[in-house]
């Protein structure tokens, strides 16, 4: 009887195969060392504008709960690449003439604290303004200073001072001559001449009592140089109306659209070597928050502005 022994052979891999596999591995891990860091970074820009758009919008969310102006500061840290930001809120508002009909006490006294509009108008155009806030006695006429804000509940506005002059500071008959951010033209119309005894003060943002200082994730910034309008070397503030539509501050003065531009800190602020860069905009006349890439052609903020737009 003749027996067959079957020979099992086990095949193995070859030098040539193993140096194939090691050099495609190699070559991903190359790819993924060029494609990790930005796509991390992508992550890292876009997680720091949803947080900031976050709190943009809770600030706005309060400011029409509370009836109060409140918003966002980014601190300046001693250069203009913000990390940190807070909540913030004006003061609770001053009325001079507090709980009291237009027709009665203290209304009616001759002594009421009121504001006036007096208006020039010069062939159809306004080409003469002037506000004045009369008979404040001297503890009410501190609540007037620049960076403080005037509430006119019967037109629905705030404005700004931006420069106030004491005229006669004796009380009663006291004077004092306020230059605004803006003025209600658009409410008073055709009039020349329009007095209100209903009025509020404000003083200038303030932070928020009990809310703690944010961080932005590691890595990001906001870049006030490179933002519009540009930060001037100190704190940016973000104020929205209880309407919900955006308060005039020292940083934004003026100013319909506002734009955020977030990157890198630790790299240039250059299409090449600056990584994913995006602008958080805000429209003044609405209140309306949007995100965006920077577009590096002649208007960086092109995208930012069609995106607030709708288009």
């Amino acid at each position: 009887m003749t027996r067959t022994n079957s020979v099992r052979f086990r095949r193995g891999f070859t030098l040539i195969e193993m140096l194939v596999v090691m050099a495609l591995i190699a070559t991903l891990a190359a790819v993924a060392m060029l494609v990790a860091p930005g796509a991390m970074n992508k992550d890292r820009a876009a997680t720091a504008v949803s947080q900031i758009q976050n709190g943009l919008q809770i600030s706005r969310a309060r400011a029409i709960r509370d009836g109060l102006p409140r918003g966002v500061r980014f601190i300046f840290n001693g250069s203009n690449l913000v990390t940190e930001y807070q909540y913030i809120e004006v003061a609770p508002m001053f009325v001079p003439n507090p709980g009291a009909p237009l027709a009665v006490a203290p209304y009616a006294s001759p002594n009421a604290p009121y504001v006036e509009f007096k208006y020039t108008p010069n062939t159809g155009t306004v080409n003469n303004r002037t506000c004045t806030i009369n008979n404040l006695n001297a503890a009410d006429q501190a609540q007037v200073y620049t960076g403080g804000t005037i509430f006119l509940p019967t037109l629905g506005t705030w404005h700004r001072f931006m420069a106030v002059t004491v005229t006669n500071p004796t009380y009663p008959g006291s004077v004092l001559t306020v230059t605004l951010d803006s003025y209600p033209d658009q409410q008073l119309g055709a009039e020349t001449q329009w007095r209100t005894y209903h009025f509020g003060l404000n003083g200038g943002p303030r932070t928020l009592l009990g809310e703690p200082t944010m961080q932005l994730p590691s890595g990001t910034c906001i870049d006030l140089q490179q933002s519009s309008p540009a930060g001037g070397g100190g704190d940016y503030d973000i104020l929205f109306a209880p309407s919900g539509l955006l308060v005039n501050t020292n940083s934004t003065q003026g100013y319909g659209q506002i734009f955020l531009w977030v990157r890198d800190p630790n790299k240039p602020s250059n299409f090449n070597q600056g990584g994913e860069q995006l602008v958080v905009s805000i429209k003044a006349k609405s209140g309306g928050i949007g995100a965006a890439p920077v577009d590096w052609g002649p208007d960086p903020f092109i995208l930012a502005k069609k995106a607030l737009s709708g288009q």
